[in-house]
Protein backbone atom coordinates (compact mmCIF):
# COMPACT_ATOMS: atom_id res chain seq x y z
CA UNK A 1 0.00 0.00 0.00
CA UNK A 2 3.15 2.46 0.57
CA UNK A 3 4.39 1.60 -2.55
CA UNK A 4 0.98 2.70 -4.63
CA UNK A 5 0.62 5.82 -1.91
CA UNK A 6 4.26 7.15 -3.36
CA UNK A 7 3.46 6.36 -7.11
CA UNK A 8 0.23 8.36 -6.70
CA UNK A 9 1.95 11.52 -4.64
CA UNK A 10 5.22 11.00 -7.02
CA UNK A 11 2.08 11.36 -10.19
CA UNK A 12 0.62 14.53 -8.65
CA UNK A 13 4.16 16.10 -8.03
CA UNK A 14 4.79 15.76 -11.59
CA UNK A 15 1.98 17.66 -12.79
CA UNK A 16 2.97 20.38 -10.81
CA UNK A 17 0.92 19.92 -7.88
CA UNK A 18 1.87 22.15 -4.79
CA UNK A 19 -0.75 21.24 -1.94
CA UNK A 20 -1.05 17.34 -2.26
CA UNK A 21 -4.03 16.91 -0.20
CA UNK A 22 -5.78 19.54 -2.46
CA UNK A 23 -4.88 17.93 -5.68
CA UNK A 24 -5.77 14.18 -4.60
CA UNK A 25 -9.63 15.95 -3.45
CA UNK A 26 -9.58 17.18 -6.86
CA UNK A 27 -9.44 14.09 -8.33
CA UNK A 28 -10.92 12.13 -6.46
CA UNK A 29 -14.75 13.83 -7.21
CA UNK A 30 -14.02 12.47 -10.69
CA UNK A 31 -12.25 9.18 -11.66
CA UNK A 32 -11.54 10.03 -14.87
CA UNK A 33 -9.96 12.80 -14.01
CA UNK A 34 -7.06 10.08 -12.99
CA UNK A 35 -6.99 8.82 -16.32
CA UNK A 36 -5.40 12.19 -17.52
CA UNK A 37 -2.57 12.16 -14.83
CA UNK A 38 -2.15 8.41 -15.80
CA UNK A 39 -3.17 6.77 -11.88
CA UNK A 40 -5.55 3.71 -13.21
Amino acid sequence: MATLRNLAIGALRLTGADNLAQAARHISRDATRSLAIGLT
